[in-house]
């Protein structure tokens, strides 16, 4: 399907994920893959109510797929829809308000206007009716840790979620980060450098390994990575660490 994409055979590519999934109906995890790839191939093709409904389906299918979720957000604030969005989740909470799904997509709305104080209490909402929900788990930890709260508190959710997930790159990047702020720096480099086998081109991943490197005293590795991490983009959350730690190298 990537290949298709990277080629723009856009329909090709559609027409292969719909026989994958009359093939994995009964898979949750590989319904909710199937879907966050079609979302991605109407977004290239500039379809975001389409890619919208793909990205809906994708958490429908599995209420713990991360990607969805920032995929949605991401959504809801290029179409300037946050209000709208928002309004939305929130009249589905007056409904049940026993529901994880509509305090997830509430947090990341918010973390990502970063409103984080908001964000913080829809993720504890969300972990007071599911406290294994591993979403919620993972970027409640990531935000603790990055506001410099309790990072014993952030390491806690980030073990539930690496549990629960542990697969998910993004879990791995949460878990290693908090390591690094513990000052655990060989097994936040392992769990970078899992991270970042799924996720090569993600600016923060190699920055937070380039960090952990740097701590080590291993700077030719962290020269590498955080300078790959500002050649991906000068704009991610550390970005600014990034270029001083590479002066003083």
């Amino acid at each position: 399907v990537l290949l298709h994409a990277e080629q723009k055979q856009y329909d090709i590519a559609l027409k292969k994920c719909d026989k994958q999934l009359q093939l994995v109906n009964e898979v949750p995890r590989a319904k909710a893959v199937i879907y966050n790839l079609k979302g991605g191939l109407y977004l290239a093709q500039k379809m975001p109510d389409k890619a919208e409904k793909a990205f809906d389906s994708a958490l429908t299918a599995d209420p713990e797929y991360l990607r969805s979720y920032y995929a949605l957000a991401r959504i809801y604030l290029n179409k300037q829809q946050e209000d709208k969005a928002i309004a939305q989740y929130q009249a589905l909470l007056e409904k049940n308000p026993k529901q994880t799904g509509p305090h997830m997509m509430l947090g990341t709305i918010y973390d990502m206007q970063q409103r984080f104080d908001l964000s913080e209490k829809h993720y504890r909402e969300a972990l007071t009716i599911n406290p294994e929900f591993a979403p919620a788990a993972n970027n409640l930890a990531y935000l603790l840790s990055n506001r410099s709260k309790d990072v014993d508190e952030a390491l806690t959710y980030a073990r539930v979620a690496k549990e629960k997930l542990p697969k998910d790159p993004a879990v791995m990047d949460t878990l290693g980060w908090i390591y690094y702020q513990k000052g655990l720096y060989d097994s936040a480099i392992a769990e970078l450098n899992d991270s970042l086998e799924l996720l090569a081109d993600n600016p923060t991943v190699n920055y937070h390994l380039g960090m952990a490197y740097y701590k080590k005293g291993e700077n030719a590795k962290a020269k590498a990575q955080l300078e790959k991490a500002l050649s991906l983009s000068d704009e991610f959350d550390g970005a600014d660490e990034a270029r001083k730690m590479l002066s003083e190298m």
